[in-house]
């Protein structure tokens, strides 16, 4: 493509609604959004994708795996088949994520896969994930592998990351978690609620101590008793969307999460829920067994689950795109209620909105191109630069 682009006759998505605008590229950067009818000089690239959506780009925070590959193995090249194989899904940006991890293991881990997040092709692998290892309650991971917060784990993740943390899930209840969430916080680390059995009247103070987010809302979070008295039970989740600065996490898949409570949630201020896949190996693929640790044997369900061989749930199979539009349609809200929650939520959670996360003049050009009916997408475009789909048409 031509350093600059203008890309005209679409429905353009951006964070104040759906325009119809010609939208201005020019170094890697949206420069403008113009009237239709306003000419430009003649140095100008005309891209015509006449009544297609221009949505952008879908951020992954929580995936877990995709097709062949599973990020705890760390496999030479998995992250960049990985990303390649995104950006047919509508995704610029991810995070590889791990699960709980033996301490010699995590360690390893996470450099192998620090080196690995450098995608010359497809979507960006922006930093890791870790879902773990600093759990009060296991759900689908290995029990045997939960740590606790201490200052020397967080710092040894640390130095083997390498820069490339950037998000970590924690129970704040645990002994040490203080400590542990103001070192990942300094280090520019967004740390997440997860996999907790904190009382629900403790949350408001972990908020305090820094927790900017919520890993899969819903799951693996503890219920209380009814009371014999009438009075409705204050639950954790209920304490969670209560916290006006935690963004709450979704695997919009209908199965982890009901979708009338999806509907529910997507009723709160767009900065406060964000889709997450939480997705495993062989997502994006055909349904196979494989084991997601020693002994634990897992495979896709019908409706995009991931379950284990008693039915337990274990992440999803779901691409990001049909995460966002099973948002859609389970929440009835608009496209650009749907960005926030796939893309602009999930870049602010990382520090990053200022650079990616939504269609707006001084970002990132990272964007899909969406066919109106079915919202499937035809088109990546990354830093301007198509990465998947046919050639661009004048």
């Amino acid at each position: 493509m031509q350093v600059r682009q203008r890309w005209s006759g679409a429905t353009i998505i951006t964070p104040g609604g759906a325009v119809q605008s010609d939208l201005l590229i020019e170094q890697e950067r949206f420069v403008a959004l113009v009237p239709r009818d306003e000419p430009v000089g003649p140095d100008w690239q005309q891209v015509n994708v006449q009544g297609k959506v221009l949505f952008p780009g879908i951020i992954d925070l929580l995936q877990h795996g995709f097709a062949d590959h599973l990020y705890n193995d760390a496999e030479p090249d998995g992250v960049r088949q990985n990303a390649k194989l995104l950006a047919t899904h509508g995704v610029t940006g991810f995070l590889p994520s791990i699960s709980c991890l033996p301490r010699k293991t995590l360690t390893d881990v996470l450099a192998r896969l620090a080196k690995e997040c450098v995608t010359e092709t497809g979507a960006r692998a922006l930093g890791i994930h870790s879902e773990g290892p600093c759990f009060g309650a296991p759900g689908a991971h290995n029990p045997e592998n939960i740590q606790f917060p201490t200052l020397d784990l967080g710092e040894a993740m640390l130095r083997a990351a390498d820069g490339k943390l950037k998000a970590i899930t924690i129970a704040p209840e645990l002994p040490g978690a203080q400590a542990f969430i103001a070192l990942m916080k300094n280090a520019g680390v967004s740390v997440h609620f997860g996999h907790s059995q904190a009382m629900p009247e403790n949350i408001a103070r972990y908020a305090q101590w820094g927790i900017d987010a919520v890993t899969h809302t819903y799951n693996v979070m503890p219920t209380l008793p009814p009371r014999t008295d009438g009075v409705p039970v204050f639950s954790v989740t209920d304490a969670l969307i209560a916290e006006p600065s935690i963004a709450l996490g979704l695997i919009s898949d209908g199965i982890h999460v009901h979708p009338k409570l999806v509907q529910s949630l997507s009723h709160l201020p767009p900065d406060r829920v964000f889709l997450e896949t939480d997705a495993n190996k062989y997502a994006g693929s055909s349904a196979t067994e494989f084991e997601f640790y020693p002994g634990y044997w897992v495979t896709s369900a019908p409706g995009k689950a991931v379950v284990d061989r008693n039915g337990g749930l274990c992440g999803s199979s779901l691409t990001p795109a049909e995460a966002m539009r099973n948002f859609l349609h389970f929440s009835g809200k608009d496209l650009a209620r749907a960005a926030h929650a796939s893309s602009l939520v999930p870049a602010r959670i990382l520090g990053m909105d200022a650079e990616i996360g939504s269609i707006e003049v001084g970002k990132r050009a990272d964007f899909a191109v969406l066919e109106p009916d079915t919202l499937s997408v035809s088109q990546t475009i990354i830093g301007a630069h198509l990465v998947y789909g046919g050639e661009v048409h004048a």
